[in-house]
């Protein structure tokens, strides 16, 4: 009866310590704020964490709020050397990325963020996606896989009472996501939109292109090319990533888009896929078909599909790769 009585235990000590280094070496990334209850005009610190026993190159992450209650304003990562990557942000989404070029590993904060209370409600944050990114065998960038999303919804109490502006100091260079809001107007959501368009570099000829498309105008009466002249060349004009201010002309289709030096176009981003995209041509026109990841022209979704390409299409690849297609 002993040898069975030692046996079982054995048994027992063994799935204990298979199961307790299991949930250790797990990657998880949840939501922390700071409080449950605020007023009017106080800020709300709220924190992403993550724990991941592999050593990480970069994270993204978005979070779900009501614009009525609150105004994100900025975002920061305590992770030595990472960086924030400027995204153009949408009403009621916080869209944050950050990336390094050597390996960290993460058990902790990840990124702090910070949202300014606009009245009396009740109101939730929600962490909507988070990817930990690494970079695979082949050294190509790619999410870490089997991470979980724990704690994702905080519920907010808000009181219409104005409170007292207390805002700790904010450490690192922060990810501008909105202005405070003062006691004047504020912007409109569009005119923000715009603007962070504009900015991004580029911007300008793509909003031009599309208020011309929107006016509609008549069809001026097109003068016959002359025989010997060449047909122009279509180009894509890299407005942000790794490739940010270089044309390619599309002398050769079809046109593939990736992290793999293969590529016709190779973007060495952590959230590029190794054939993400590739552009193409019929009698129709140009065309982008999305293959991996992330891929959007002019913020529609494109995947396994192709999309007609217009001069003056803005396309994302991603997170951080934005071009214009021109010809």
């Amino acid at each position: 009866m002993k040898p069975f009585a030692s046996l079982l235990l054995a048994i027992i000590l063994t799935f204990t310590v298979v199961l307790g280094v299991s949930a250790q070496s797990a990657e998880t990334i949840w939501l922390v704020a700071t409080g449950t209850s605020y007023k009017t005009g106080e800020t709300i610190i709220v924190t992403v964490n993550a724990a991941s026993a592999t050593p990480i190159q970069g994270f993204t992450f978005q979070i779900r709020y009501d614009p009525a209650c609150l105004q994100p304003t900025n975002s920061t990562s305590p992770v030595p050397g990472m960086n924030g990557l400027q995204l153009p942000q949408l009403p009621g989404l916080v869209d944050a990325s950050y990336a390094s070029t050597t390996p960290q590993t993460i058990s902790g904060v990840l990124a702090e963020v910070r949202f300014v209370t606009l009245g009396g409600c009740q109101t939730n944050l929600t962490l909507e996606s988070a990817a930990l990114a690494i970079r695979n065998e082949q050294g190509f960038a790619a999410p870490l896989p089997g991470v979980t999303i724990g704690e994702k919804t905080i519920a907010l109490t808000i009181d219409k009472e104005r409170g007292t502006s207390n805002v700790p100091p904010v450490s690192g260079t922060p990810l501008i996501l909105g202005e405070v809001p003062t006691s004047g107007s504020s912007l409109p959501a569009w005119l923000i939109i715009l603007l962070s368009i504009l900015l991004g570099g580029g911007g300008m000829f793509w909003v031009f292109k599309l208020l011309r498309k929107g006016t509609n105008p008549a069809p001026k009466p097109s003068k016959p090319s002359s025989p010997s002249r060449p047909a122009p060349i279509a180009t894509v004009q890299m407005q942000r990533g790794p490739q940010a201010g270089r044309n390619f002309s599309l002398n050769r289709l079809p046109c593939h888009i990736g992290s793999d030096p293969i590529n016709e176009i190779c973007l060495d981003d952590p959230f590029v896929f190794n054939r993400h995209a590739k552009i193409f041509a019929t009698n129709s026109g140009y065309f982008l078909m999305g293959l991996a990841g992330e891929t959007f022209v002019n913020g529609m979704p494109i995947r396994q599909v192709a999309a007609a390409l217009q001069p003056g299409d803005t396309v994302r690849l991603g997170k951080n790769v934005f071009f214009t297609f021109v010809i």
